[in-house]
């Protein structure tokens, strides 16, 4: 399983020096000064020109050990009470995504830069028929301008809990 995370993690930073993956950077943790290549940093940055502009958001990608077999795990961090503004993440963190559910669109052969392209996407193309949020759901189906107002407030609140965060 090592060795496949080795080469993934090789071919995620390719694709990124190349452009095939945009405004994303990903780091392996380190534990003991050591590379942990079951747990990937990731942060994914706002596209300009869309309501989640200006944004850095961070998550974890975290791979099982019992992978390919079974999909890894992203969850996205939230730094206070509040959840994630997105209709398909849950309070938690945690990513609801088909690419990344066992049931419905993950086989072993997904490749990390399909996943990693799949999540950023993801972040632009929220699924109201599988929401985790229905208030929030509810709200971009009837009010679209309600809903972008609300993100966009939500990335601002975001990035100065982030802000806040990393000074301590």
């Amino acid at each position: 399983m090592i060795k496949r995370l080795e080469k993934e993690f090789e071919d995620v930073q390719s694709a990124i020096d190349e452009g095939i993956i945009e405004n994303m950077t990903v780091q392996v943790q380190y534990e003991n000064n050591s590379a942990n290549y079951t747990k990937w940093n990731v942060v994914i940055y706002g596209r300009e020109n869309t309501i989640w502009q200006g944004g850095e958001f961070s998550g974890i990608l975290e791979f099982p050990q019992s992978y390919p077999a079974t999909s890894p795990v992203y969850t996205w961090k939230v730094y206070s009470k509040n959840r994630f503004m997105h209709m398909n993440i849950y309070s938690s963190g945690k990513t609801c995504i088909d690419i990344l559910n066992d049931k419905i669109g993950y086989t072993p052969a997904r490749t990390c830069v399909e996943i990693l392209k799949a999540l950023e996407d993801f972040l632009y193309r929220p699924n109201p028929k599988s929401p985790t949020n229905s208030e929030l759901a509810k709200i971009f189906e009837k009010d679209l301008p309600q809903y972008e107002k609300m993100v966009r407030e939500f990335v601002q609140k975001y990035m100065e809990e982030k802000k806040q965060s990393e000074k301590n």
